[in-house]
């Protein structure tokens, strides 16, 4: 399912997809954990058996 991320902490730059993560709200209201560098607005990938996020859209 792609979804846009509605509310989550600023990307910080230089980060990787190997990174730590941070809580990110989408706009179905499920909070998922998404890498550190991507930002609000974004479109993501969530795997809609586990809930979790899976790539960029």
């Amino acid at each position: 399912m792609i979804v846009e991320v509605v509310e989550t902490s600023p990307g910080i730059k230089g980060a990787t997809a190997a990174g730590r993560s941070k809580p990110a709200t989408l706009s179905t209201g499920l909070e998922v954990q998404v890498p550190e560098y991507l930002e609000s607005g974004e479109m993501i990938k969530v795997n809609t058996v586990t809930g979790k996020f899976m790539s960029r859209a």
